[in-house]
């Protein structure tokens, strides 16, 4: 993965809230994971066609925090989503 992937929901993921709880939630064939409420801004951000690099820039303009400050705890969940196969990577059609 690299700032110019663009991070999709991988077919079968969705991202609901649990019926008791009402936490955001990624509902998948093999189970049920929790978001914590960065967790689920990243993921909202994760719609095929914006790049972890926007995805990055967007959450640090919310957040008034420098990209680079936001860089490492953006990666660090995509890689977890991506490696459990939650995510999936798209490329722009310029690529």
């Amino acid at each position: 993965m690299d700032e110019q992937s663009q991070p999709a929901l991988a077919p079968g993921v969705r991202l609901q809230n649990d019926a008791l709880t009402g936490d955001p939630v990624l509902v998948f064939p093999e189970g049920v994971l929790f978001l914590n409420p960065t967790a689920l801004e990243i993921v909202d951000k994760c719609d095929g066609t914006a790049s972890v690099a926007r995805i990055i820039s967007e959450l640090a303009d919310e957040y008034e925090a420098p990209d680079g400050d936001m860089r490492a705890d953006v990666l660090e969940c995509l890689a977890q989503l991506h490696q459990r196969k939650l995510l999936v990577l798209c490329k722009s059609a310029s690529n």
